[in-house]
This record gives C-alpha cells, structure tokens and sequence, in this order.
C-alpha cells in the first residue's frame, strides 16, 4: 500500500481543522516538501543545520499562512512554500555573509500572548531558547503549549490528549504553564516581563 497523497484542497483542510488533523497533515508536508531541500541547496551550499532551519522556518511560516488564509490559492501549494523556502533560505545565506541584513517574520494580528510567541519561534536564536525553556517545563506543561500553540488542539481535545479531567481544567493549565513560561523567559533574559 503506497503513501497517501492529498490535494491542495484537502491539505487546506486538515490544516484549518486543526487538532489531529493538523498534526498529520503537518507531518504530511514535512515529508512530502524534503525534496526541495536539495534542490534549494544546490544553488546556495548552506550547512546542513543552516537548510534544515530554512526548511523548518518555510514550513511553519507556509502552514501560518494556510491557516490564516493569506495564502489565497493562486499557485500550487507547493509551488508557494518552495518561494518562501527559497526566499528564507537567501535570507540566512546573506545573514551568514554579512550578518547584515537579519530577517523577521511576519506577525499577523494575534493576541498578545500568541504575539509574542509567535516573534519567539519566528526568530531562530529565540526559537531554541523557547524550546529550551519550554522543556524545562517538564512533560504536561511542554505537551499542552505544544499541543495548543503549534498544532492547534481545542482545550477538550488536550484534556484527553493530557488525561486531565475537562476542558476547563485544560485551560487553567495552559495559563498555569504559560506564567511560568514568562517567568523562564523573564529570568533567562533578565528582564520584567
């Protein structure tokens, strides 16, 4: 039995499904788009770990704009993460030339909780202390912020996900973890946040 292949319009779909959906489809991409790192990097000869971030980044930022509808369509799927990919890819390739010119995502009009997060994981050096901090969390805290702020999950869904008694409990845990996430990033950047 061959690997499942999903239309731009299905792929659309479990994305803004979010939950499980989400998840699968984002493995999906994942495995599916790996072909282009190759092919990117044979015109720019980055490291490894330099490709892989600008693959990682593209893919966060291609599934972004899925969700929030800013991709609009007019190309294949495809053929709008290989733009961002490339283009992500030219920007750490410029970066590692000059440090220079430093590239900062988009930020859409989210709250200011899910604001600052997203700057976080939008920004690599911050990204990698984020996860950092996050696994110093430990295993419910990092499962339940990774659960709602990557992929999506309803606060019923983490509940059953975390074996926790109900969405509220969900919630109130999700705060919980975010205060002492600030209060990480506080201390680690020796600031008042």
């Amino acid at each position: 039995m061959g690997k499942a292949i999903y239309s731009d319009a299905e792929i659309i779909s479990e994305i803004k499904k979010g939950g499980q959906s989400f998840e699968e489809i984002s493995m999906y991409l994942f495995d599916t788009f790996k072909g282009f790192i190759h092919k990117v990097n044979s015109r720019l000869y980055l490291s490894e770990e330099s490709i892989n971030d600008a693959y990682a980044d593209a893919l966060v930022t291609c599934i972004r704009k899925v969700k929030d509808d800013t991709y609009r369509g007019e190309s294949k799927l495809s053929s709008y993460f290989y733009s961002i990919f490339y283009n992500r890819a030219v920007d750490i390739s410029r970066k590692n030339r000059s440090d220079n010119s430093i590239s900062i995502g988009e930020i859409h009009d989210y709250d200011a909780k899910e604001r600052d997060l997203l700057e976080l994981f939008d920004i690599k050096e911050a990204s990698n202390r984020l996860i950092g901090m996050i696994d110093l969390l430990g295993s419910p805290c990092k499962r339940i912020l990774i659960d709602w702020a990557y992929y999506g999950y309803q606060m019923i869904e983490i509940a059953e996900r975390c074996n926790l008694k109900n969405a509220d409990t969900a919630r109130s845990m999700k705060y919980k973890c975010l205060k002492k996430l600030k209060k990480c990033i506080a201390t680690k950047l020796g600031k008042d946040v």
